[in-house]
């Protein structure tokens, strides 16, 4: 098994379905403050901002590894079809960098990210276990709210039982 691709192929999967289960959410319940949150990684949490968040996190990287620039400001006017149209479309082109690069035993190289001030070199693993640590915690919140609020078929989005049902 591939360890990360297969990681991010069910955070892939778990972006889509907590999307999924928050449409049936007023906007009063996905704009509510999540109170329970960790010191400076997300500033007033919501569900509609952290889904934001964890489908942009992607788009963000995808443009620092092709060199482009990335609007953060744009996840804070986003709606749950506009993150989903985001997801859609950068879901499966991170999913096969990620693929393409574990496929090369590729993790160790590095890429600039030019939209650091100053620039920055990362590594390839060091991005996705970055990106598979924060959306952990981004994922777990939200799945939380979600079940707060009575939608508890997916319980805590927890991969275990995922990559059981999901043998390559």
């Amino acid at each position: 098994m591939d360890l990360a691709t297969r990681m991010i192929e069910h955070h892939v999967w778990v972006i889509g379905q907590l999307l999924e289960r928050a449409q049936e959410l007023t906007d009063e319940q996905l704009n509510a403050p999540i109170t329970l949150s960790v010191e400076g990684v997300d500033d007033d949490p919501t569900v509609l901002r952290l889904l934001a968040r964890l489908a942009g996190q992607m788009a963000m990287w995808l443009a620092s590894v092709e060199s482009r620039p990335y609007d953060f400001d744009a996840e804070h006017r986003m709606t749950l079809p506009q993150i989903s149209s985001v997801l859609d479309d950068v879901g499966p082109r991170f999913l096969d960098l990620v693929r393409r690069t574990a496929e090369a035993n590729a993790m160790d190289d590095t890429f600039i990210d030019a939209t650091c001030e100053p620039p920055n070199a990362f590594t390839f693993g060091g991005m996705v276990a970055h990106v598979m640590t924060f959306a952990a915690y981004r994922r777990t919140l939200v799945a939380g709210a979600l079940y707060s609020a009575g939608i508890t078929d997916l319980g805590a989005a927890d991969p275990l039982q995922w990559f059981g049902e999901q043998r390559p």
